[in-house]
Protein backbone atom coordinates (compact mmCIF):
# COMPACT_ATOMS: atom_id res chain seq x y z
CA UNK A 1 0.00 0.00 0.00
CA UNK A 2 1.38 3.38 -0.80
CA UNK A 3 1.55 5.55 2.39
CA UNK A 4 -1.14 9.04 1.33
CA UNK A 5 0.07 11.86 3.14
CA UNK A 6 -2.81 13.19 5.42
CA UNK A 7 -2.68 16.96 3.65
CA UNK A 8 -2.83 15.31 0.00
CA UNK A 9 -5.56 17.23 -2.16
CA UNK A 10 -6.25 21.19 -1.79
CA UNK A 11 -8.07 22.06 0.80
CA UNK A 12 -11.90 23.35 -0.04
CA UNK A 13 -11.97 26.91 1.65
CA UNK A 14 -12.58 26.39 4.95
CA UNK A 15 -15.20 23.45 5.13
CA UNK A 16 -12.19 21.19 5.42
CA UNK A 17 -11.87 18.14 8.39
CA UNK A 18 -13.70 19.18 11.16
CA UNK A 19 -14.74 22.21 9.94
CA UNK A 20 -16.88 20.80 7.32
CA UNK A 21 -18.06 17.83 9.67
CA UNK A 22 -19.66 20.15 12.08
CA UNK A 23 -21.26 21.63 9.42
CA UNK A 24 -22.68 18.52 8.13
CA UNK A 25 -23.67 18.14 11.92
CA UNK A 26 -25.84 21.79 12.14
CA UNK A 27 -27.20 20.85 8.93
CA UNK A 28 -28.25 17.56 10.53
CA UNK A 29 -29.62 19.25 13.24
CA UNK A 30 -31.69 21.25 11.33
CA UNK A 31 -33.28 19.33 9.04
CA UNK A 32 -33.84 17.02 11.57
CA UNK A 33 -35.82 19.44 13.52
CA UNK A 34 -37.98 20.44 10.40
CA UNK A 35 -38.67 17.26 9.76
CA UNK A 36 -39.64 16.30 13.38
CA UNK A 37 -41.86 19.40 13.92
CA UNK A 38 -43.51 20.13 10.11
CA UNK A 39 -43.32 16.44 8.57
CA UNK A 40 -46.15 17.62 6.65
CA UNK A 41 -43.95 20.63 4.97
CA UNK A 42 -40.86 18.72 4.50
CA UNK A 43 -43.49 15.90 2.48
CA UNK A 44 -44.82 18.73 -0.11
CA UNK A 45 -41.22 20.10 -0.69
CA UNK A 46 -39.95 17.54 -1.73
CA UNK A 47 -42.85 16.02 -3.20
CA UNK A 48 -44.34 13.19 -1.49
CA UNK A 49 -47.59 12.86 -0.40
CA UNK A 50 -48.50 14.21 2.93
CA UNK A 51 -50.91 11.64 3.55
CA UNK A 52 -51.05 8.03 5.22
CA UNK A 53 -47.60 6.84 6.85
CA UNK A 54 -45.74 9.69 4.75
CA UNK A 55 -45.32 12.16 8.29
CA UNK A 56 -44.75 8.96 10.71
CA UNK A 57 -42.17 8.04 8.56
CA UNK A 58 -40.20 11.37 7.99
CA UNK A 59 -40.51 12.53 11.42
CA UNK A 60 -38.77 9.08 12.17
CA UNK A 61 -35.76 10.41 9.82
CA UNK A 62 -35.76 13.37 11.57
CA UNK A 63 -35.67 12.39 14.90
CA UNK A 64 -32.13 10.01 13.50
CA UNK A 65 -30.92 13.19 11.63
CA UNK A 66 -31.31 14.71 14.87
CA UNK A 67 -29.15 12.09 16.43
CA UNK A 68 -26.65 12.03 13.90
CA UNK A 69 -26.19 15.66 14.67
CA UNK A 70 -25.59 15.53 18.26
CA UNK A 71 -23.25 12.39 17.56
CA UNK A 72 -20.99 14.10 15.32
CA UNK A 73 -20.96 17.08 17.84
CA UNK A 74 -20.37 14.71 20.63
CA UNK A 75 -17.46 12.41 18.29
CA UNK A 76 -16.68 13.84 14.75
CA UNK A 77 -15.41 10.77 13.71
CA UNK A 78 -18.92 9.60 13.56
CA UNK A 79 -19.79 11.22 10.47
CA UNK A 80 -19.67 7.93 9.18
CA UNK A 81 -22.83 6.92 10.62
CA UNK A 82 -24.41 9.62 7.99
CA UNK A 83 -23.45 7.63 5.15
CA UNK A 84 -26.26 4.38 6.36
CA UNK A 85 -28.63 7.60 6.72
CA UNK A 86 -28.30 8.94 3.19
CA UNK A 87 -28.66 5.44 2.00
CA UNK A 88 -32.38 5.11 4.21
CA UNK A 89 -33.26 8.83 2.76
CA UNK A 90 -32.42 7.49 -0.55
CA UNK A 91 -34.50 4.52 -0.06
CA UNK A 92 -37.40 6.60 1.07
CA UNK A 93 -37.65 8.44 -2.29
CA UNK A 94 -37.35 5.63 -4.09
CA UNK A 95 -40.60 4.70 -2.25
CA UNK A 96 -41.98 7.48 -3.29
CA UNK A 97 -41.29 7.65 -6.68
CA UNK A 98 -43.54 4.85 -7.04
CA UNK A 99 -46.89 6.49 -5.96
CA UNK A 100 -48.83 7.74 -9.27
CA UNK A 101 -49.72 10.75 -6.68
CA UNK A 102 -46.67 12.43 -5.66
CA UNK A 103 -44.52 15.35 -7.85
CA UNK A 104 -41.91 13.19 -9.53
CA UNK A 105 -39.51 16.26 -10.59
CA UNK A 106 -39.43 17.59 -6.62
CA UNK A 107 -38.94 13.86 -6.04
CA UNK A 108 -35.94 13.40 -8.79
CA UNK A 109 -34.65 17.06 -7.84
CA UNK A 110 -34.80 15.88 -3.95
CA UNK A 111 -32.84 12.67 -5.05
CA UNK A 112 -29.97 15.17 -6.53
CA UNK A 113 -29.78 16.90 -3.55
CA UNK A 114 -29.80 14.01 -1.47
CA UNK A 115 -26.67 12.51 -3.30
CA UNK A 116 -24.89 15.84 -3.07
CA UNK A 117 -24.98 15.73 0.71
CA UNK A 118 -24.10 12.11 0.53
CA UNK A 119 -20.73 13.66 -1.86
CA UNK A 120 -19.94 16.10 1.56
CA UNK A 121 -20.65 13.45 4.16
CA UNK A 122 -17.82 11.00 2.18
CA UNK A 123 -15.72 14.21 1.85
CA UNK A 124 -15.87 15.22 5.58
CA UNK A 125 -15.37 10.99 6.66
CA UNK A 126 -12.44 10.97 4.67
CA UNK A 127 -11.11 14.42 5.49
CA UNK A 128 -11.66 13.55 9.14
CA UNK A 129 -9.84 9.86 8.75
CA UNK A 130 -7.04 11.63 7.42
CA UNK A 131 -6.91 14.47 10.06
CA UNK A 132 -6.10 11.75 12.61
CA UNK A 133 -2.29 12.25 11.22
CA UNK A 134 -0.06 14.75 11.24
CA UNK A 135 2.66 15.47 9.27
CA UNK A 136 5.06 12.40 8.00
CA UNK A 137 8.03 11.56 10.27
CA UNK A 138 10.90 10.65 7.14
CA UNK A 139 14.54 9.43 7.92
CA UNK A 140 16.93 8.81 5.25
CA UNK A 141 20.13 6.28 5.98
CA UNK A 142 22.67 4.34 3.67
CA UNK A 143 23.70 1.66 4.86
CA UNK A 144 26.64 -0.76 3.68
CA UNK A 145 24.77 -3.79 3.24
CA UNK A 146 22.65 -5.00 0.15
CA UNK A 147 18.96 -4.39 0.07
CA UNK A 148 18.07 -8.08 0.57
CA UNK A 149 20.47 -8.13 3.66
CA UNK A 150 18.94 -4.74 5.04
CA UNK A 151 15.61 -6.00 4.09
CA UNK A 152 15.98 -9.33 5.69
CA UNK A 153 17.13 -7.73 9.17
CA UNK A 154 14.51 -5.52 9.14
CA UNK A 155 11.35 -7.73 8.33
CA UNK A 156 12.23 -9.93 11.73
CA UNK A 157 10.11 -8.04 13.75
CA UNK A 158 10.94 -9.37 16.80
CA UNK A 159 14.46 -7.86 16.63
CA UNK A 160 13.23 -3.89 16.17
CA UNK A 161 13.68 -3.90 20.33
CA UNK A 162 17.61 -4.28 19.56
CA UNK A 163 17.58 -1.18 17.79
CA UNK A 164 13.77 0.69 18.18
CA UNK A 165 14.87 2.14 22.03
CA UNK A 166 11.29 2.71 23.04
CA UNK A 167 9.85 -0.50 21.94
CA UNK A 168 9.55 -2.84 24.56
CA UNK A 169 8.51 -6.27 22.45
CA UNK A 170 7.32 -7.09 19.29
CA UNK A 171 5.72 -10.42 19.22
CA UNK A 172 4.66 -11.90 15.29
CA UNK A 173 1.43 -13.43 15.09
CA UNK A 174 1.44 -14.40 11.65
CA UNK A 175 2.65 -13.48 8.45
CA UNK A 176 0.88 -10.13 8.17
CA UNK A 177 0.22 -9.73 11.78
CA UNK A 178 2.11 -8.76 15.26
CA UNK A 179 1.66 -7.05 18.58
CA UNK A 180 3.86 -4.13 19.71
CA UNK A 181 4.54 -2.55 22.96
CA UNK A 182 6.12 0.34 23.38
CA UNK A 183 7.02 3.16 25.95
CA UNK A 184 5.45 6.55 25.67
CA UNK A 185 5.95 9.12 28.62
CA UNK A 186 7.04 6.25 31.16
CA UNK A 187 3.36 4.46 30.51
CA UNK A 188 3.26 1.23 28.20
CA UNK A 189 1.63 1.86 24.93
CA UNK A 190 0.10 -1.43 23.35
CA UNK A 191 -1.06 -1.88 19.73
CA UNK A 192 -1.93 -4.60 16.69
CA UNK A 193 -0.17 -3.81 13.03
CA UNK A 194 -0.72 -5.48 9.90
CA UNK A 195 1.36 -5.41 6.92
CA UNK A 196 -0.29 -3.76 4.08
CA UNK A 197 2.46 -3.59 1.40
CA UNK A 198 5.67 -6.28 1.34
CA UNK A 199 7.92 -6.29 -1.65
CA UNK A 200 11.15 -8.63 -0.19
CA UNK A 201 13.91 -6.34 -1.10
CA UNK A 202 12.32 -3.38 -1.88
CA UNK A 203 9.95 -2.16 1.05
CA UNK A 204 7.60 -2.79 3.57
CA UNK A 205 4.64 -1.19 4.70
CA UNK A 206 1.97 -1.40 8.32
CA UNK A 207 -0.75 0.22 9.65
CA UNK A 208 -2.12 -0.17 13.20
CA UNK A 209 -5.14 -2.09 13.69
CA UNK A 210 -6.01 -0.97 16.98
CA UNK A 211 -8.56 1.47 17.59
CA UNK A 212 -7.51 5.27 18.81
CA UNK A 213 -3.58 4.48 17.59
CA UNK A 214 -3.59 5.87 14.41
CA UNK A 215 0.01 4.73 12.60
CA UNK A 216 0.72 3.68 9.71
CA UNK A 217 4.35 3.40 8.22
CA UNK A 218 6.66 2.42 5.08
CA UNK A 219 10.36 1.61 4.89
CA UNK A 220 12.18 1.44 1.53
CA UNK A 221 15.43 -0.05 0.47
CA UNK A 222 16.74 0.96 -2.50
CA UNK A 223 20.51 0.44 -4.26
CA UNK A 224 23.12 3.18 -3.37
CA UNK A 225 24.81 4.95 -6.42
CA UNK A 226 27.95 3.89 -6.40
CA UNK A 227 27.45 0.39 -4.90
CA UNK A 228 27.58 2.10 -1.49
CA UNK A 229 24.81 -0.35 -0.06
CA UNK A 230 21.80 0.27 0.43
CA UNK A 231 19.51 3.91 0.91
CA UNK A 232 16.73 3.05 3.71
CA UNK A 233 13.80 5.67 3.69
CA UNK A 234 11.27 5.40 6.62
CA UNK A 235 8.34 7.22 6.51
CA UNK A 236 5.72 6.84 9.28
CA UNK A 237 2.51 9.05 10.31
CA UNK A 238 0.95 8.85 13.12
CA UNK A 239 -1.29 11.69 15.43
CA UNK A 240 0.11 15.21 16.04
CA UNK A 241 -0.73 14.51 19.65
CA UNK A 242 1.52 11.00 19.48
CA UNK A 243 4.87 11.65 20.37
CA UNK A 244 6.28 8.16 20.57
CA UNK A 245 7.87 8.76 17.02
CA UNK A 246 9.70 12.36 15.97
CA UNK A 247 12.40 13.11 13.93
CA UNK A 248 15.30 12.67 16.06
CA UNK A 249 14.06 9.33 17.20
CA UNK A 250 13.23 7.83 13.90
CA UNK A 251 17.08 9.09 12.94
CA UNK A 252 18.42 7.75 16.20
CA UNK A 253 16.74 4.19 15.19
CA UNK A 254 18.54 4.14 11.91
CA UNK A 255 21.89 5.29 13.04
CA UNK A 256 21.62 2.33 15.53
CA UNK A 257 20.14 -0.20 12.96
CA UNK A 258 23.31 0.78 10.70
CA UNK A 259 25.26 0.34 13.49
CA UNK A 260 23.98 -3.18 13.89
CA UNK A 261 24.39 -4.33 10.43
CA UNK A 262 27.71 -2.77 9.67
CA UNK A 263 29.29 -3.88 13.38
CA UNK A 264 27.27 -6.47 15.08
CA UNK A 265 26.04 -3.98 17.55
CA UNK A 266 25.09 -0.55 18.85
CA UNK A 267 27.69 1.61 20.05
CA UNK A 268 27.52 4.18 22.56
CA UNK A 269 29.46 6.96 24.30
CA UNK A 270 29.24 7.12 28.07
CA UNK A 271 28.68 11.15 27.84
CA UNK A 272 24.69 10.75 29.34
CA UNK A 273 25.77 8.25 31.72
CA UNK A 274 29.05 9.26 33.80
CA UNK A 275 29.24 12.81 35.03
CA UNK A 276 31.74 15.25 34.93
CA UNK A 277 34.62 15.89 32.66
CA UNK A 278 36.04 12.63 31.34
CA UNK A 279 37.66 10.97 28.02
CA UNK A 280 34.72 9.75 25.35
CA UNK A 281 34.55 6.04 25.51
CA UNK A 282 32.05 3.43 24.67
CA UNK A 283 29.08 3.08 27.16
CA UNK A 284 29.45 0.68 29.92
CA UNK A 285 28.61 -3.26 28.32
CA UNK A 286 24.63 -3.56 27.97
CA UNK A 287 23.71 -0.11 27.99
CA UNK A 288 22.42 1.48 24.75
CA UNK A 289 21.45 5.18 23.86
Amino acid sequence: MDLQSPTDGPPIADMTGQGLTKGLGVFSLGLGLAEVAAPCAIARLIGADERGATPVILRALGAREIAHGIGIFARPRSVWTRLAGDLLDLAFVGWQLGNRRNNRTRLLATVGALLGVGAFDVLAAVRMQRSQFGEPVTSLMTINRSPDEVYARWRDFSRLPDFMRYLESVTVLDDRRSHWVATLGGAPVEWDAEITGDLPGRSIAWRSVTPGIPLRGRVTFDAAPGGRGTEVCVDIRTAPMMKLFTRAEVNGDLRRFKQVLETGEVVASDASSVRGMHAAQPAPEGVVR
